[in-house]
Parts: structure tokens; sequence; C-alpha cells
């Protein structure tokens, strides 16, 4: 073995010159060349050297006759020390059996391959690669070499392994989120498919007196009652019983039973497991708990069902100071003041009950408003102003969220125009949520497009947000619509990223030009190590991606700081301003203008 005088080990029984031919061939195979590229042979390998992928040649039986440097950089060996030997000995025995019966299939077949491998460094530490294993074949097609191209994607693994855990996991207990749980909770309603044989209940359980706890200890305290409250919960449930905590102080989870009254038994001991007193600090606390479920499928057949009656069950238990409440028993307030709602909303338009506010959006470097967000609210007669949390979710269920998606556009279009014919300018664009139901609806482009002629607004001024869960509600249509409107010219935007799938891979067809991250990652970067990982991560990625990033829900001093220092592009939330209505956003930038 020897160096020729690019640096390139080569094998004692194989030529110099042999082995530039191969390498020469190789590359040819490879790689669309010129004549004058291809013809210098130590350029060809200078090229192969230094690429910035791993690059591993073996012969037909799978010796190594070749390694560059990314390789010696990925792996920890030198070529000397794996020359003629399988590319096995760097095997971790991670990788699936199946990625090496799938690869030798692929190779046996004569067609090049794609895949991961989990690889053990030389100190014994563990990568990941992603590789493209290429047949090379002489001009009578017999296989001469295979040629390993890989990338260490470790990195990107642990960021997507955060992200996930973020986006799927609570990250104070543990316990799964919100997302976890209804995605868990449809997988379960599909496998039944109607299957009315099979029941089990959600069960959704708020804790009482727990506030207090927050009150007079502080937030550090209360973080660890619901530590303790999601063990004891925890040991009390089956081993196929699925637990979540879903935001403050709610917990839901979903049972499996074979009579009436399964819940109420794991109600009890449920709240049987807080009869204990909580220790924190060396104080003992005592909090309760009110819980209510709904039955599959005496209650409900989907998720919506199932989830909103649960709710509704939970808070009759906790009017009435009661521990527990089914579905079927629950007749209060709670479950009138659903039906109230449904009734009225499909009226608020014609009753002009529906109004817009406005949050503006800051550009971090310059501190200049770059945008805003026109937010929907509602102030009924005799609720009062509902919140959107509480009312959108009812009206998509019903299906009025088209009509009261296309007045949104069409009062923003309005808001626009007024602002321009008055002389107050908006930098940016103003950002309006999507629904699913108008992205469904098949006059929903030429619909959007007439609405803003009819106000001469253009495209580039209105950007359009989407969340993730809606992107994978029917992914090629729902991509294919807002390809259409990008090239239209909206800016689309992804809203609440985070809680849904967390991939960015979508984002290339649909031409998504704006992320935004959801404010549940944002809260944790002020105090919380692997928050602002994740948050840095995605902000990382989605500038490889080209695109804009703003953080959503931004409430004091140390989170603009964090935010600038990782480069997020715009941030928005309390700490600029609260939403406004048009008169006192038109002041707003009439003051800044001013300045």
């Amino acid at each position: 073995m020897h160096s020729n005088k690019n640096n390139l080990m080569c094998v004692d029984d194989i030529s110099e010159s042999e082995t530039l031919d191969s390498l020469s061939l190789i590359t040819a195979n490879s790689f669309s060349l010129t004549g004058e590229v291809q013809n210098n042979k130590n350029l060809l390998f200078a090229i192969v050297h230094h690429s910035s992928n791993a690059v591993v040649i073996t012969d037909t039986k799978r010796r190594i006759l070749y390694a560059n440097k990314k390789f010696e950089d990925i792996s920890g060996y030198k070529l000397e020390e794996v020359l003629w030997q399988n590319p096995r000995v760097l095997k971790s025995k991670k990788t699936p059996r199946s990625t090496y019966q799938d690869m030798n299939s692929s190779l046996s077949q004569g067609k090049d391959w794609h895949g991961e491998f989990i690889n053990t460094h030389k100190d014994g530490t563990e990568y990941i690669e992603k590789a493209t294993i290429t047949i090379i074949r002489d001009n009578s097609g017999k296989s001469l070499y295979y040629l390993a191209e890989k990338t260490d994607i470790t990195a990107l693994k642990i960021a997507q392994k955060e992200i996930y855990s973020l986006a799927y996991y609570d990250t104070l207990t543990g316990l799964p989120n919100r997302t976890h749980f209804v995605e868990k909770l449809n997988e379960k309603i599909a496998t039944i498919d109607d299957n009315y044989e099979v029941r089990f209940s959600v069960l959704f359980a708020d804790l009482n007196r727990f506030k207090t706890i927050n009150d007079t200890c502080g937030h550090l305290s209360g973080d660890m009652a619901l530590r303790e409250v999601a063990r004891r919960f925890k040991s009390v449930i089956g081993g196929e019983d699925i637990l979540a905590r879903i935001g403050g102080d709610e917990f839901i989870l979903v049972h499996d039973h074979t009579s009436g009254s399964c819940p109420s038994e794991l109600a009890r001991k449920l709240s049987d497991s807080l009869l204990e007193p909580l220790s924190i600090h060396g104080n003992d606390h005592h909090v309760g708990v009110s819980i209510g479920s709904a039955s599959y499928p005496d209650d409900g057949v989907t998720l919506e069902q199932l989830l909103q009656f649960a709710d509704i069950a939970m808070y009759e238990a906790k009017s009435s100071n009661r521990f527990y409440y089914a579905y079927k028993d629950a007749t209060g307030s709670q479950s009138q003041r659903q039906f109230y709602i449904t009734t009225r909303i499909e009226k608020a338009i014609d009753r002009n009950e529906l109004y817009l506010v406005y949050q503006p959006k800051i550009d971090l470097k310059t501190k200049q408003i770059i945008g805003a967000e026109a937010l929907l609210r509602w102030r009924e007669p005799e609720l009062g102003v509902v919140s959107p949390a509480e009312f959108i979710p009812i009206a998509e269920r019903c299906g009025f969220m088209n009509d009261i998606g296309f007045w949104v556009i069409e009062q923003v279009c309005c808001q626009l125009k007024k602002w321009q014919e008055s002389g107050v300018h908006l930098p940016g664009s103003l950002a309006v949520n999507l629904s699913i139901q108008q992205l469904d609806h098949s006059d929903f482009l030429p619909i959007i497009t007439a609405i803003l002629d009819r106000f001469d607004v253009y495209p580039k001024h209105i950007e359009l947000e989407v969340t993730e869960s809606m992107l994978m509600t029917n992914p090629q249509q729902t991509s294919e619509m807002l390809a259409m409107l990008a090239k239209c010219g909206f800016t689309i935007s992804i809203d609440d990223f985070g809680t849904g799938y967390s991939s960015l891979a979508y984002l290339k067809d649909i031409n998504a030009s704006v992320l935004k991250i959801d404010k549940s990652f944002i809260e944790g970067v002020s105090s919380k190590t692997n928050a602002k990982t994740i948050v840095e991560s995605i902000v990382q990625m989605a500038h490889n991606l080209g695109m804009t990033v703003v953080a959503e829900g931004v409430e004091d001093k140390l989170q603009v700081s964090f935010l600038k220092d990782i480069e997020c592009d715009i941030a928005q939330g309390f700490f600029f301003s609260k939403p406004m209505n048009a008169q006192k956003f038109e002041r707003y930038l009439s003051n800044l203008e001013s300045k």
C-alpha cells in the first residue's frame, strides 16, 4: 500500500495507474463531467477525495478499495485501517436487519440502493449515515464496483427527535400531550371500523385547588405538584390506557372497558390517588380532581364527539362539586352553553357580532413593524366575548367556517383599502388564518381572487396561514391549492409549527416562505435548555430552506434576547403589543410613522 502524489491511498496489488483508471471510470459513470476534467485523472481524484460526502468504493466482493477524507472524519478510521475489509467493520448492531436485507436485495437485482445506517465510530460512539450505493459497470454492463456516498445525519436526527418529543410529549410530566393523544385516539377509532362490540371511554380530569399552589407557593411548586399528580395517575391506570396532559392542570385518558361501571371505577381510583396530600418543600397540599367521561359508542363515535362530551361531563362534575360525572348523566349549564353557541354562531355574521383585531409583527433586527395578523373575535349579546378557542371548533364541526373564513378575508381587504385611502401605510403583509373547509372548497381560489379584485388589493399584501394538521388532512389536494396560491403571489405561512407533524419536508411542495413557531415552544426558552435547543434547531432548519421565521407568543425580554441571539427574524406577542381594533391599530401605525 502506498500514497500517490494526491495523498490518495492505493492497494499494493493494484497499480496506481489501474486505480486511477478505476476511479476515473467510477467518476465518469457517476458524474456528468467535461472532457477536460474527465481526462485529468489526478483532478478526478482530488474531487472525490475532498468531497463533502463520505465516499467508499468496494469491489463486487464488498472489500473496501478506497475511502476519502470525509469518510475518515466521520468514522474515525484511517483508510489503511479498513482497506480490503468489509464495511461491516462499522456495524453497530443497531441498524434494523430489514435495512441490510433490502440493500442486499436491491444490489443483487442490479439496482442502486438508498437508505440509512447506524454505525460505530472508532471511539465507540454511534452515528447515523444517509447512504446511496451505486453499482458501477463497464461498457459491457458487467458490475465492477460499488460506490457508496454517505452523509452524516446524526445531528439532524437528534434535532428531529427533540422536535418530535417537544411536539408530542409534555416536557414537564413526560406524558403524551394533546397532539399525541388526539392521534392515538384517532388511530383507535379507525381500527375499530364500526365494531360497536368494542367499548372504551375518554376521561377528562381537571385538578381542584391547584391554582392555590401556584398563587401561594409559585410556579416551581406548581410544576412539582403536576409531576407528582402525573406519577400517581400513572400508578393506577392499566397498561393499555393512554394518559396525557393537555395543558395547565388538565389530564385526559382513554380507558378500555368491559362493563359500564369501568369508567366510574377508574375515576374513583384516580380521585383516591390524590387523597394523600402532596408534599412540596416540606408543606402538605391537598388537591382534588373533577372527572368527566364519554363512552364509545354510547355517547359518540367520533373523536370530536368524545372529547367534547367528556369535557362537558367534567364541567358538570366540577359545578356540582362531585368527583365524577358520566356524559349520559350530565345535563348542566356547560352542555347548554355548547348547544347555545351552536345555535348562535351561524348567524353571527348577519348580526354583526364578529369583528377583527390586529397584532403587529416586529422585525427583531430593526425593531420596526414588518406586518400584522388579523385575529377573529366574537362578542355575543348574552355570553359576552367568546374565546375563538371555544367557538371556532364548533363552527368547524357545524360546517360554518367557509362563510366565516371568507368574511374574514373580505374584512381584511376592506380594511387594507381604507388604510390605503386614508394614507395609513402598513409595512409588509396582513396575515389571516385559513380553515381546512376553505381549502377544500372547490371555488376557493376564484372566490379569494374576486374578493381581492373588488377592493384593489394585491395578493402580495396578504399572508395566508395554515396549520400543520391542515396540511396532513388531505396532503395532495391541500399542497396543490397552496402551491397555486403561492404562484398567484400570496405569502404562505405555516402556523403553530411544532404542534403537529413537525416535518419540514412538505414545505418544499407548497412554496411556504414563512414558518411560525408555536408559542408553546417560546414559553420555555427563558428557563428550559431543551426548549432553547429545539427553537434554535427549528430556526436553523427553516433558514436552510430559505424561510422567514416568526416566533409567536413572545412575552418577556429574555425571550426577545434569546430569539435575537439565534437570529430569529420576526416576533409577535404581548411583549410588543396586544391585539388592537382597527382604530387603535391605525393610531399605532401613525405613531410609528411620526417617530
